[in-house]
Order: structure tokens, then C-alpha cells, then sequence
């Protein structure tokens, strides 16, 4: 990973107290849960950890077809991912973007997406950040006057319904 990316991780101040996480591979130690237990968090953003695991949720509703991409760039198009081909390869020409940063992680693969002709959709309560609200809105406004659109995840699946049911949803 470039400077720029590793020197993101150190202090974080999502926990009750601020803990310095250290470096990216540097040992979490041990952490309490929301519902009272306590783990081992494994090692900073590395593959197969607790802290980097796939959302629980998501993870039981995933299919074996889906497309499993593991970035080490802010965007998700770079640094060998070969997303753009295995996309490509399946005619997927609509992406939804819901993650954590809004204002990192996600602009940075939407961005690049959009620029690369896909038609984007931010999902804007699937997305979170520890940045300040003005990073979220920036980035809102950018989606919404340039890169795609924002919508919350109840609009897409009110839309998602209403082309089910339309009366020519089977053209």
C-alpha cells in the first residue's frame, strides 16, 4: 500500500476511548462487543481477520456466484483487483455503492467507476464514516451532479418491487 494509505490507520476513535491501533498487520488485542463480549480483533486490516470480515448479514445472504474482491487501494478498480474485467465479463453495466468510508473508500471506487462508464447508484444509509457530516454531504453532492445517483436503500427496494409488479415486467 502506498504512504498516504497506511498513514490513515493509527488512532481510532470509534471506540468507547480512543485506541491507537497502530500500523496496517499490527495486533488489535482485545475488544468488547456491543452485546458484551469480548474477542480477539485480530490484526489491522489484513485478510481473514475480525475486523476485516465480511458484514455478517451479507455474508449469510452471499452466493456462490457472487464476485469476492479484496482491495488494497481506497478505490477498488486499482492495484490488481481485476474488478473492471470480471464485471465486464458478466454485463454488469449498474453498480450500487453502500460501505465504510463514504468519503474514502466508497467515492474513490465510484468515482473511478463512473469514469469508467458503469452507471453508479449510492445507497446513502448503506454507506458510514468517521469523518465529519461535511465529507458525507460533499460526497452526496457529487454523486448527485456528476457520478450517479443517490438513493436510500428503501427506494431501491421500493423500485426494485414496483419493476416485479409493473405490468410489463416480464418484456
Amino acid at each position: 500500500m502506498p504512504p498516504s494509505i497506511v498513514r490513515g490507520f493509527g488512532l481510532d476513535d470509534n471506540f468507547d476511548e480512543p485506541k491507537n491501533l497502530g500500523g496496517l498487520g499490527a495486533d488489535i488485542g482485545q475488544l468488547r462487543l456491543d452485546d458484551g463480549t469480548v474477542i480477539e480483533a485480530g490484526r489491522v486490516l489484513m485478510r481473514d481477520e475480525w475486523n476485516t470480515a465480511f458484514y455478517p448479514r451479507l455474508a449469510e445472504a452471499s452466493k456462490p456466484q457472487d464476485i469476492w474482491i479484496h482491495k488494497n487501494r481506497l478505490s477498488g478498480f486499482w492495484g490488481g483487483t481485476e474488478i473492471g474485467e470480471a464485471l465486464h465479463r458478466r454485463g454488469v453495466r449498474t453498480l450500487l455503492f453502500a460501505g465504510e468510508n463514504t468519503d474514502q473508500c466508497v467515492a474513490g471506487s465510484m468515482e473511478d467507476a463512473y469514469t469508467r462508464g458503469w452507471d453508479c447508484l449510492m445507497l446513502s444509509d448503506g454507506c458510514g464514516t468517521t469523518s465529519p457530516e461535511f465529507a458525507t454531504q460533499c460526497t452526496e453532492y457529487n454523486c448527485e451532479n456528476g457520478w450517479g445517483f443517490v438513493l436510500t436503500c428503501q427506494q431501491l427496494a421500493h423500485g426494485v418491487d414496483n419493476m416485479q409488479t409493473a405490468p410489463d415486467a416480464g418484456r
